[in-house]
């Protein structure tokens, strides 16, 4: 196994790498071992980015996906905001093309309608020597659409048109010329082992500079968040746009790493309805109750969460002073 120079290998048994927290606004390159469980990761990349209001694209390769996408996002892929481009139908080299060709129209519509774009290519086994050149031209075409930015009428910023990609490939199909090959390419690299450890090789110069971006969090850590502030956490999804029971859980468990039971999701929504603090919603063409927030629920949400950062900010410099 190649390791870069600037580099650290984290053991990752029992904890989640925030892939969302550690990506956000670059191009990186993800090479994954036969057997790593990298979906849960792909899935809450995605969410995040739909949450964020970014228009996302997912290749993948139709065979070795284990993503439920009409199941998760088929509200999503419906509105357009989610697109997939399936992989290993036919010719690869073939469906790079297309790939390609589908990345520069996503990015047009990013720019005329302002709106960044989220892209995800696993290639999965599928890349040979045959298909290689062609996956490196793509990944450059990435970064090179990378730098492209639009400028909102009301702001004199520039937001980038592809906000963050991710190219990943699994180990087995690649060799170690052709990883080399990538890693020279890309500087923002993340190798994740079956032996539980992952290797990140970002852009920074030295490994002091990299132990503070590194967000890694214990599993029993999360899960005793969340359970312990559900109730604060249920509103700040509401906040956000209504959802019903299980879009919650479903939220919750992608984003947080969290499994709860519908009992404990559901007694909580009727207890916030009762309470006044959200409404319940049912459309003609929907079976699942939706919940919306209140005046007086959106104000405790916000109250909640502005008293919930004001609380953990003193806690932390409490801490870290003694």
């Amino acid at each position: 196994m190649l390791t870069p120079k600037n580099s650290a290998t984290i053991p990752l048994d029992k904890k989640v790498l925030l892939v969302n927290e550690l990506l956000v606004n670059e191009c990186s390159l993800l090479l994954y071992s036969p057997g790593v469980d990298v979906w849960r990761s792909f899935g809450s990349f995605i969410d995040n980015g739909l949450a964020s209001g970014e228009t996302c694209l997912y290749a993948y390769d139709e065979a070795g996906v284990r993503l439920q996408l009409e199941t998760i996002f088929g509200e999503a892929i419906t509105q357009g905001r989610l697109l997939r481009f399936p992989l290993g139908r036919g010719y690869l080299p073939k469906e790079i093309e297309e790939l390609s060709e589908k990345l520069e129209a996503l990015c047009a519509k990013s720019r005329s309608e302002k709106r960044p774009a989220r892209v995800l290519v696993d290639f999965g086994g599928l890349v040979t020597r045959h298909s290689f050149d062609k996956a490196v031209g793509l990944l450059r075409s990435l970064i090179s659409l990378k730098e492209e930015t639009f400028t909102l009428p009301q702001e004199k910023k520039k937001h980038p048109v592809l906000r963050t990609a991710i190219m990943a490939f699994n180990l087995e199909s690649l060799d170690e010329e052709q990883i080399r090959t990538l890693m020279g390419i890309c500087k923002n690299v993340i190798i994740s082992t079956i032996d539980g450890t992952t290797t990140l090789a970002l852009n920074f110069r030295s490994r002091r500079q990299l132990e503070p971006e590194v967000e890694l969090a214990p599993k029993e850590s999360l899960e005793h968040f969340v359970k312990r502030h559900l109730e604060t956490i249920v509103l700040s999804l509401l906040s956000e746009h209504p959802m019903c029971g299980y879009d919650v859980i479903k939220t919750i468990y992608q984003r947080y790493y969290t499994s709860l039971s519908q009992g404990t999701v559901y007694s909580l929504l009727y207890s916030l309805e009762a309470k006044g603090l959200v409404t319940v919603m049912k459309a003609e063409s929907q079976r699942s109750k939706i919940y919306v927030l209140t005046d007086q629920g959106r104000k405790l949400a916000e109250s909640r969460i502005k008293d919930f950062v004001t609380a953990q900010r003193y806690l932390l410099e409490s801490i870290q002073g003694t």
